[in-house]
């Protein structure tokens, strides 16, 4: 077996190659025309590395243990390793979906030099345990992700972009609130913990689009050239994911059972109403790019059961592995599928209506990707949700009655949209050769992932 400082090493390098090419690449673009034909492999190779540090990190951590670096500032367990892994297999899918159409956009070079600081700011987040790394963190991540959400240049990325600033900076406010508490002495008093814990719950709060943060979702995620939004959607928002998760992790653990039935409210209170705001909205559209939006915040809401869960088995003393194995699935369910299914929104202009007549391998793996989200054993989305919510019954069973109800809800719009691509009339829309090989790869990953679900979360434990 290979050593495990060997992989931690080979990780580390994968992930400041990263940082370095983030660097080489503008320079490479400013430095000679003769040499910008160049970019674009270099690009690849950053999102070939994103994706070796993850498949590593996820070897290191179910075959040695958790993954520390920079003296225990960062670590990576087995919960954040598999979302790294479904952060990468995103950034992959979208990178090669828009290959060719980046090169369309005026501001192109700049995609291509922001994707390895994504990756990078990525994989620190997700495993940062300090808070001014975490900071550090947020902002290249954040900074990043604003610029590539209006790089395709049309009005409606731009305004999407003005408003996903806006909202990044109520964050960002948020979070610095948060580390001003954290610091502001060794023991606070209890009102400025309290503040401490709203503020990054409010600050996490408005990148996931979990209410009552939620409103930016769609004229950011609806809008914007869904090409850029594969990132924004299916990298980052799992790197914030993860953030949430650990906070409620450590947080729930040392609560008292007050403190812990008030947080296990405020977060189920919040599950609820995003999920059902998300459905009911998806509910009302018959365009892909707009359902993509509202049902991600939906999916956001199902998360947040899982976290319920989490918080109320850490408050009890018990084991909360399932569950944080059920967030882990149903992250890799979300990245996976949206990535594909937001660039190809932008490709389609929003129409799925006779995709089979046109391409059938495509339609069916749109069809593979809907069923994942809407939760269709075997696939990978009905795992996620089986083991988040079966957890979650031992706080309340209302709750997951309600999430049930929502999963119920969200089949007539995720069928209505499968109605349309298996539909053989109507002209179809035109497909790229790499979008109906990132459509058929996801769907395969999709299956694969879920029939080996069981072992996953097996190991869990």
């Amino acid at each position: 077996m290979v050593s495990p400082g060997l992989v931690g090493n080979a990780v580390m390098a994968l992930i400041y190659g990263n940082l370095a090419l983030a660097i080489i690449i503008p320079a490479v673009y400013v430095a000679s025309p003769s040499l910008r034909r160049y970019i674009q492999a270099l690009t690849a190779v950053a999102v070939l590395a994103f994706l070796l540090a993850a498949i590593a990190t996820v070897y290191h951590v179910f075959a040695y243990g958790n993954l520390t670096m920079a003296n225990n500032m960062i670590v990576h367990d087995k919960l954040s390793s598999v979302m790294l892994l479904g952060a990468a297999l995103a950034a992959a899918l979208a990178y090669i979906q828009a290959y060719y159409k980046a090169e369309e956009w005026p501001t192109h070079p700049g995609y291509y030099g922001l994707l390895p600081l994504t990756f990078f700011g990525t994989f620190f987040l997700m495993g940062s345990l300090s808070p001014l790394l975490i900071l550090a963190s947020w902002l290249v991540l954040s900074v990043a992700t604003y610029i590539i959400a209006g790089l395709p240049g049309d009005r409606d990325s731009v305004a999407a972009a003005v408003r996903y600033i806006y909202v990044g900076t109520l964050a960002t406010l948020f979070i610095a609130v948060w580390i001003a508490a954290f610091y502001a002495g060794l023991r606070p008093p209890l009102a400025l913990e309290a503040l401490a814990v709203v503020a990054i719950m409010a600050s996490i709060g408005f990148k996931l689009g979990a209410f009552p943060f939620h409103w930016w979702v769609p004229n950011v995620y609806g809008r914007a050239d869904g090409r850029a939004i594969a990132i924004v959607a299916g990298v980052a928002k799992l790197a914030f994911l993860g953030i949430l998760v650990r906070l409620v992790y450590t947080l729930s653990g040392g609560l008292t059972p007050f403190e812990a039935d008030a947080l296990a409210l405020l977060i189920a209170a919040s599950a609820v109403a995003t999920m059902t705001l998300g459905n009911v909205s998806a509910l009302n559209t018959g365009d892909l790019r707009a359902m993509l939006a509202y049902s991600s915040i939906a999916q956001t809401g199902y998360l947040l059961v899982g976290m319920v869960a989490v918080a109320n088995l850490m408050s009890a003393g018990l084991n909360p592995t399932i569950a944080l194995a059920g967030i882990g699935l149903q992250a890799v369910a979300y990245a996976v599928a949206k990535a594909p299914l937001f660039s190809l929104a932008a490709e389609t202009g929003g129409r799925v209506k006779g995709i089979l007549r046109g391409d059938w391998v495509s339609a069916v793996s749109v069809a593979v990707l809907l069923a994942s989200l809407l939760g269709i054993p075997p696939l990978v989305g009905f795992w996620g949700k089986l083991y988040m919510f079966l957890p979650a019954t031992s706080y309340s069973s209302i709750l997951v009655l309600l999430a049930l109800v929502n999963s119920g809800v969200s089949s007539v719009y995720y069928i209505r949209f499968l109605r349309d691509a298996l539909d053989e009339a109507g002209e179809p829309p035109r497909i790229s050769e790499e979008s109906r090989y990132v459509l058929v790869l996801a769907a395969l990953i999709t299956t694969v992932i879920g029939l080996a679900a069981p072992l996953i979360v097996n190991s869990f434990f």
